[in-house]
């Protein structure tokens, strides 16, 4: 058997300490998968004292500075230190496996012209999307992109449509982990946002500026408009969508009116989707877990897998590619298509 595959796992929060269970829990299943053992050398974290891990715990600036890592996993979160470590990591010619969309969406391209650069669960967490974008549709033609991209506010609308307030969902999402303390980057459509630059970016390749992207959130949608989408055989979701026709890029993310029949419309709780219009491959839909950290770490598992067995950085290296390249012109796709917002 090959020799072990030496990682350095950055944040031990809930993605980390989901990973590092798995790494402990199923390394035999794991070893299969990878054709040699994974082995986890250390984890940095911002403050250990007190804290039980399955491995040493050390400033990431020791860790990083370990000779014989070959890989580094990020799951901070957040543009700094992140971005650092990251780019500490791939010039000194390790593959790095991240779940940061903020820091993919906003850095990719330059980042990922540095190394190998791997990125699955920064997009719909166990949803494998990334990586079929860049490699299985790499050569067809992505006409549009359609989502529920973010499991807090999916999770909040389903309790609106049965009858509570805005207030009282997001309490209950707070109480259940799926929403932050400061839950703005859900409720305000950042979140979604970032994932749709990327996925625009694999799907049109084309850099996109996440900053660009329109975003109208769910902070102003009352019950009685929730009601009267019931009344007219609709949901309400908060769906991020993009086009690519001729050129332009169209995109944005707000609350829209599902036809109740529509796939989107069935899609419930923290659970997310993709759909995808392929000129070759057709029209595609991918569901799954969106939220939770067993999902997320599923998703880092699998890239991790992938640089152990030396499969190519699909995703990064197109990336890449559009590093030189200046942001294209992103314009709102507006409230009429690909269905009606919600007002």
């Amino acid at each position: 058997m090959r020799a072990p595959y030496r990682v350095a796992l950055l944040g031990l929060g809930n993605v980390g300490g989901a990973l590092a269970r798995r790494l402990v829990e199923d390394a035999d299943r794991i070893t299969t998968a990878a054709g040699r053992p994974i082995a986890l050398e250390g984890i940095a974290v911002a403050h250990p004292e007190g804290r039980r891990a399955p491995a040493p715990l050390l400033p990431a600036a020791k860790l990083l500075a370990r000779p014989h890592l070959d890989a580094i996993v990020e799951v901070m979160g957040g543009l700094e230190p992140a971005h650092t470590y990251i780019s500490m990591a791939l010039r000194a010619g390790r593959q790095v496996i991240t779940a940061n969309k903020q820091l993919i969406a906003a850095d990719g391209p330059e980042l990922a012209r540095l190394g190998p650069l791997r990125f699955e669960a920064s997009v719909a967490s166990a949803i494998p999307i990334v990586e079929t974008l860049a490699e299985t549709l790499g050569a067809d033609r992505i006409g549009s992109i359609m989502g529920i991209l973010n499991g807090t506010t999916n999770s909040m609308l389903a309790a609106m449509g049965e009858g509570a307030s805005y207030a009282d969902a997001l309490a209950d999402a707070q109480r259940r982990g799926l929403a932050e303390a400061d839950p703005s980057a859900d409720v305000d459509a950042h979140d979604p946002a970032a994932k749709l630059a990327i996925l625009a970016m694999l799907a049109f390749k084309r850099r996109i500026d996440p900053s660009q992207i329109e975003r109208v959130g769910i902070r102003n949608v009352e019950p009685a408009q929730v009601e009267a989408a019931r009344r007219g055989g609709c949901v309400i979701k908060l769906i991020a969508a993009a086009t690519g026709d001729d050129g332009t890029i169209a995109a944005d993310v707000r609350p829209r009116l599902v036809p109740a029949e529509a796939p989107m419309a069935r899609v419930h709780g923290a659970m997310n989707a993709v759909a995808l219009d392929a000129e070759y491959a057709g029209s595609l839909l991918f569901e799954g877990p969106g939220a939770g950290p067993d999902a997320a770490a599923s998703a880092v598992l699998a890239d991790l897998i992938r640089a152990a067995n030396d499969a190519p950085a699909s995703a990064g290296s197109l990336l890449a590619t559009l590093a030189d390249g200046s942001p294209a012109i992103v314009v709102p796709l507006g409230p009429e298509k690909p269905y009606r917002a919600a007002s």
